[in-house]
C-alpha cells in the first residue's frame, strides 16, 4: 500500500511529534578491532549529529572489543541483546523514539528527520524506514524479496522520484529503522532468540499485531557500500523458526511484502526513466505466422517503419522462431535484437502490433512493459464470433479500460472498437494509417508490366469476405473471362484459377496484382484493406463493397489506381463490365483530406507517430494507470 503526503503537512513541524530520539547501533557482527569501532562510534556522534543526544547512543561490540576508555560511554558490553534491551529501556523512559541501526551506516539528522515526520501522518505508523542505494553507483537497491540474488536489478533515481512518498508494508527487517516511542514503549524482553536480528524482528513483528504498520520512505535514501543482505538481513535459521513458532502469522506478512506491487512497478520504472543510456521497446509480433496475409504485411510494414526510424531506443522484436525465419527477419532487421518465445527482463514500453486475443497475452504484456500499447487492426473477429476464443470480449474490454496506448489503423476501426467496447479517459487513442505511399506497395520491376487477362478476387473462406458468392456471380456474368481468386477455395471451374492465400509468394501476389485486368475485393467488413492500397499502388481499378472505410483511404492517399464502390450484386455487375469495356466509372476522389503539398502517410511515419505516443506518455503519465491495471490483473489472478 502506497501513501502520499497530504498538502502543506510537514509532521517535524507540529510540537506533537519533536520527540528526541534515542539511536541504538549494532557493530557485533562487523568485525571491526577497538580503534576502528570508536572510529566509527565517533563519526555517528559528530558526523550524524548524534553528540547532543546525551548518552541516547547505545552501542552493541564486537564481541572481541571491551567495553572500556571511549568506548565505555556507549556500551557496557558487547552482548547485542543486553545492549538492545538496554537501549529499549533509556528511550522508553525518557519517551523517546529508537533509531536502530544495524552494521555500520551513517544516516545523519537528514535522514532521521523525514523518517521521524512520516509518524505524523499516521498515528499508527509504527515503523519507519528509508531506501538504500550503492555508494560507487548512487543506484538504489530494489526492496527485498524471495530468490533475490537469481534476480537482482537496480532502481534508478528517477524511477524512485516518481514513486509515492511512502510504501505502507508489514515488518520488514532492515539496515536502518526508527521505531515510533508507542512502540518502543511496549517492546518486550527477547530472551528467546539468538540473535539481535530476532529481537528486532520480533519487536517490529509485536508492532504490527497491534496495529502498528512499518512505513518506508520511498525519497529518503542512504547510501552504503554494503551488500543488499546486509542492508535487509535475513534472520538465523533458528531464530526464524521461533518467530513462526511464537506467531505463526509472521509467514503471513512475508508473503504480503512479497506481494507488494511496488516490487513489480520498480523495476519497470527504471527501465521507462533509466537516467543514462537508451529506454527498451518491445515489440510483440508473435501475430505474425508463416503466411503473407494482411496481418503480416501489416506487422512487417510498421517494423520497416521502425528500422527507417533509427530511433534512439533499444527495440526487441518478440516473435516465433518459424515466422522469423520464414519472413527472414534477421537479415531484414539486423539492428534489432530478435526473441523468441519470450522476452527478458522490463521495458518502457510494450506494444502488441496487433490486438490480444487473450487475457493471459494482456497480463504477460503488462509483466514486461511500464507502458502497455495495442494495434486494433479491427473487430472483426468479436463481431463475426464463430472463429473468435470465447474470453475475446473480456481481453478487449480490459484493453479498453486499462491500457496506455491504443492505437487504430483507421478511424473506421476506432469507431468500431469504441462502440462495442468503450475506451477508458485514461488511455491514450491514436489513429496510425499503414503507408499510403506507391513505392512501399509495389515492386519497380512489375510497374510497367502491361495487364494480362485475368480479374483478379482477393478474399478467403471466412463468409465476410464474401469470396464465394460474388465469384458465382461474375462468372456467370461474364463467361469468358479469366478469374484469378486469391485466398478462395472452390471446385474446378474453367476460367478461374484459385492461388493459395499466405502460401504463394510474395512476387507472386505482385505479379497477380500488377497485371489484372481490374482487382474485385468484395469483403463486407475490412479495418484497412491492405491488398485494395496495393492494387491500387499498381494502378489497378478496384471495386470494393460500399463502406465508409473506403472514403478514408481515398482521403489518405494519392494512389495512381481507381478506387470504385458497388452496393450490391447488380451493381458489381455493371461496374466491372464498364471497367472491362474501357469506361470504367468514377471512383472515390483522393488526397481530400491532405494538405496541397502533403505527402501521404509511409511506414516510417506510422512508425514515428507510435514512437511519439510512446514518448509524450512516458514524458506526461504517472503510475496511477499502472497500478489499476495492475489491480485488475491481480484480482483475476493474472
Amino acid at each position: 500500500m502506497t501513501f502520499e503526503r497530504p498538502t502543506g503537512v510537514h509532521a517535524g513541524n507540529s510540537d506533537a511529534f519533536l520527540f528526541d530520539y534515542d539511536v541504538f547501533v549494532d557493530l557485533s557482527e562487523i568485525g571491526l578491532d577497538a580503534e576502528a569501532t570508536a572510529r566509527h562510534l565517533r563519526l555517528l556522534e559528530v558526523q550524524c549529529g548524534f553528540l547532543q543526544r546525551d548518552r541516547g547512543l547505545i552501542a552493541s561490540l564486537p564481541h572481541d572489543v571491551p567495553a572500556c576508555g571511549p568506548l565505555a560511554r556507549h556500551a557496557e558490553g558487547s552482548a547485542p541483546i543486553a545492549a538492545w534491551a538496554r537501549a529499549v529501556a533509556h528511550a522508553a523512559s525518557r519517551r523517546r523514539h529508537l533509531v536502530v541501526i544495524l552494521g555500520c551506516l551513517l544516516p545523519g539528522n537528514e535522514v532521521i528527520q523525514p523518517l521521524l515526520d512520516e509518524f505524523g501522518l499516521d498515528p499508527l505508523f509504527g515503523s519507519a524506514q528509508p531506501r538504500f542505494a550503492d555508494a560507487a553507483t548512487d543506484r538504489v537497491w530494489p526492496l527485498p524479496t524471495a530468490g533475490f540474488e537469481a534476480n537482482a536489478g537496480w532502481t534508478s533515481r528517477a524511477a524512485l522520484a516518481r514513486l509515492p512518498q511512502s510504501l505502507i508494508t508489514a515488518e520488514l527487517l532492515a539496515a536502518v529503522t526508527v521505531i515510533r516511542r508507542e512502540v518502543v514503549s511496549a517492546i518486550t524482553p527477547a530472551d528467546q532468540f539468538s540473535s539481535l536480528r530476532g529481537a528486532v524482528a520480533l519487536a517490529l513483528c509485536q508492532a504490527r499485531r497491534r496495529g502498528f504498520r512499518n512505513v518506508v520512505a520511498n525519497r529518503v535514501v542512504v547510501a552504503s557500500s554494503l551488500a543488499h543482505g546486509d542492508l535487509y538481513p535475513a534472520l538465523p535459521a533458528d531464530d526464524a523458526a521461533g518467530l513462526l513458532a511464537a506467531y505463526p502469522d509472521a509467514s503471513r506478512a512475508a508473503a504480503e511484502n512479497e506481494r507488494l506491487a511496488q516490487r513489480r512497478l520498480e523495476p519497470l520504472l527504471s527501465a521507462a526513466y533509466p537516467g543514462s543510456g537508451p529506454r527498451r521497446l518491445l515489440l510483440d509480433c508473435r501475430g505474425l505466422t508463416m503466411l503473407h496475409n494482411g496481418t503480416s504485411k501489416c506487422v512487417l510494414g510498421m517494423l520497416d517503419g521502425f528500422a527507417a526510424l533509427g530511433a534512439p531506443w533499444h527495440i526487441d522484436i518478440l516473435v516465433s522462431a518459424t515466422a522469423m525465419e520464414f519472413h527472414g527477419m534477421a537479415a531484414r532487421y539486423p539492428q534489432f535484437n530478435l526473441l523468441t518465445d519470450t522476452a527478458p527482463g522490463c521495458y518502457a514500453a510494450a506494444l502488441m502490433l496487433n490486438q490480444p486475443w487473450a487475457v493471459e497475452t494482456v497480463a504477460e504484456t503488462h509483466r514486461h512493459g511500464f507502458v502497455v500499447g495495442f494495434n486494433i487492426l479491427d473487430t472483426i473477429g468479436w463481431d463475426i464470433l464463430y472463429p473468435a476464443p470465447e474470453r475475446l470480449e473480456w481481453a478487449w474490454r480490459l484493453i479498453a479500460r486499462h491500457s496506455d496506448i491504443l492505437t487504430y489503423i483507421s478511424a473506421f476501426s476506432r469507431d468500431r472498437f469504441r462502440q462495442r467496447f468503450p475506451v477508458a479517459p485514461g488511455v491514450t487513442e491514436r489513429v496510425v494509417h499503414l503507408s499510403f505511399l506507391t513505392g512501399e506497395h509495389t515492386l519497380p520491376r512489375l510497374q510497367s508490366m502491361p495487364a494480362g487477362g485475368h480479374v483478379l478476387l482477393f478474399g478467403n473462406d471466412y463468409d465476410h469476405k464474401g469470396i464465394a458468392p460474388a465469384l458465382r456471380l461474375l462468372s456467370e456474368a461474364f463467361p469468358l473471362q479469366a478469374f484469378a481468386v486469391l485466398g478462395g477455395r472452390g471446385p474446378a471451374v474453367p476460367g478461374v484459377e484459385f492461388v493459395p492465400s499466405g502460401e504463394t509468394s510474395e512476387d507472386e501476389v505482385h505479379r497477380l496484382v500488377a497485371t489484372a485486368r481490374a482487382v474485385v475485393y468484395p469483403s463486407f467488413y475490412e479495418g484497412f484493406g491492405l491488398p485494395v492500397v496495393e492494387s491500387l499502388a499498381y494502378g489497378r481499378p478496384v471495386l470494393v463493397r460500399s463502406c465508409p472505410l473506403w472514403n478514408e483511404i481515398a482521403a489518405h492517399s494519392r494512389l495512381p489506381g481507381r478506387l470504385i464502390e458497388f452496393d450490391d450484386p447488380a451493381s458489381l455487375v455493371e461496374a466491372l463490365g464498364r471497367v472491362l469495356a474501357g469506361s470504367a466509372p468514377p471512383g472515390l476522389p483522393f488526397g481530400a483530406a491532405l494538405g496541397e503539398a502533403q505527402t501521404p502517410t509511409g511506414w516510417r511515419d506510422a512508425a514515428a507517430a507510435v514512437l511519439h505516443s510512446l514518448e509524450d506518455r512516458l514524458a506526461h503519465g504517472g503510475i496511477e494507470h499502472w497500478r489499476a491495471r495492475d489491480e485488475a490483473l491481480r484480482t483475476a489472478n493474472l
